[in-house]
């Protein structure tokens, strides 16, 4: 019989956590995003806790004082967040294609 110790419960309960956390900044960051003027599909997987902190760290788009500004901003935030969706979804999957390829 398999002995469990109280180590095993620990662990699962810290990459529980950490797995929730990251499931609902998945959630918020593209809610915070799209509040502050950004494009939010850009931001809806932008590596979970890390895309949160940075989409909330960016200022509005409200606080441009002019259309180049404006323009400026959204590009820059919307790039940012396309390059975190993108590393992590390649994250995602790249584990899986190299255990398929073997």
């Amino acid at each position: 019989m398999v002995q469990v110790h109280a180590a095993h419960y620990i662990m699962l309960l810290v990459f529980a956590t950490i797995g929730f956390a990251s499931f609902i900044s998945f959630l918020i960051s593209p809610f915070v995003a799209w509040r502050k003027g950004y494009a939010p599909y850009y931001w809806l997987f932008a590596c979970g806790p890390i895309g949160l902190v940075i989409v909330c760290c960016l200022p509005s788009l409200r606080t441009a004082e002019t259309p180049e500004q404006y323009e400026q901003m959204e590009s820059r935030a919307n790039l940012i967040g396309s390059i975190l969706t993108g590393v992590a979804l390649f994250l995602s999957v790249a584990p899986f294609s190299l255990w398929v390829l073997g």
